[in-house]
């Protein structure tokens, strides 16, 4: 639990317990049964809100693919991250983000046209969703044989990348995996800013710039919800490195633009160094 939440926990606590200062012992003991009842169901309550507002307001990994690759951004030989290394992630930390990692790179291969790729990180995906115990994912929809079936029909392909996407949705939320699904998401973030700024690297395109700034917004929402678990070191790192990685956007979303070639080459440096940092922990 973040420190907000623990705050607004933590007040309705006490408001309730001084409240019942002048009560008898049994009336006492009702009370703190009250109390208790009372912050669980706020924590609850703070928890599910946030829980929807994940997954109902966060674009999906593929959409944001779609957007960047309508502005333009095309498809770079060798610059996602190898389907090969999907066996070499241990850790569910590991297996998490590159999940994400994974999901946008086959939505990158699909949305441009290279299906081969496409189906060695349908794979590579398969191959994280079972390390994470979420196999029903591609069994309950017999996923790979179709994705095979249909490549060369993209728009098939994509409409079963949005199943697979809704079918983890669910499952994560039903099973209150939210730890997954944060570190899913971020590893899908940092991926698609890592293939945007590259791009822009070489070529300035100012529809896929635009569209890079204006993905600030989710990446504050990401780093609020990554907070409620900064307790465990591996967070906590991700998220100062995605912080700073978002204190680039605001300053390149600002009116001055004097500083935005010297503050896009630190966040393309800043995205580089937490992109490899991910596809490089085990």
């Amino acid at each position: 639990m973040n420190l907000k939440n623990r705050f607004a926990t933590a007040g309705l606590v006490l408001s309730v317990a001084f409240g019942c200062g002048q009560n008898t012992d049994k009336e006492a003991g009702a009370a703190d049964s009250t109390a208790a009842d009372s912050a669980m169901m706020a924590r609850d309550s703070i928890a599910e809100s946030k829980t929807q507002d994940f997954f109902q307001s966060l674009p999906s990994p593929i959409h944001v693919a779609r957007i960047f690759q309508r502005a333009g951004l095309k498809y770079i030989s060798g610059i996602t991250n190898p389907a090969s290394n999907a066996s070499k992630y241990m850790s569910p930390y590991s297996k998490s983000i590159n999940l994400g990692v994974y999901t946008t790179d086959l939505s990158y291969c699909t949305f441009n046209d290279q299906s081969q790729e496409a189906i060695s990180y349908f794979k590579a995906v398969k191959t994280l969703t079972d390390g994470l115990n979420l196999t029903s994912i591609f069994e309950s929809t017999n996923m790979i044989p179709r994705f095979e079936k249909n490549i060369g029909n993209k728009d098939s392909l994509v409409t079963l990348m949005a199943t697979m996407s809704m079918e983890s949705d669910i499952l994560l939320k039903q099973t209150s995996r939210l730890d997954i699904a944060y570190l899913s998401f971020a590893g899908a973030w940092t991926e698609s800013a890592y293939i945007a700024t590259q791009m822009l690297k070489n070529k300035r395109n100012p529809d896929i710039l635009k569209r890079l700034l204006d993905q600030n917004n989710s990446l504050g929402k990401l780093i609020g919800l990554l907070q409620d678990f900064d307790d465990k070191q591996e967070f906590e790192s991700l998220i100062s490195s995605l912080s700073d990685i978002k204190t680039s956007l605001d300053v390149l979303n600002s009116e001055n633009t004097t500083t935005h070639e010297e503050e896009f080459k630190k966040l393309t440096s800043k995205v580089e160094t937490l992109r490899s940092k991910i596809v490089n922990d085990n």
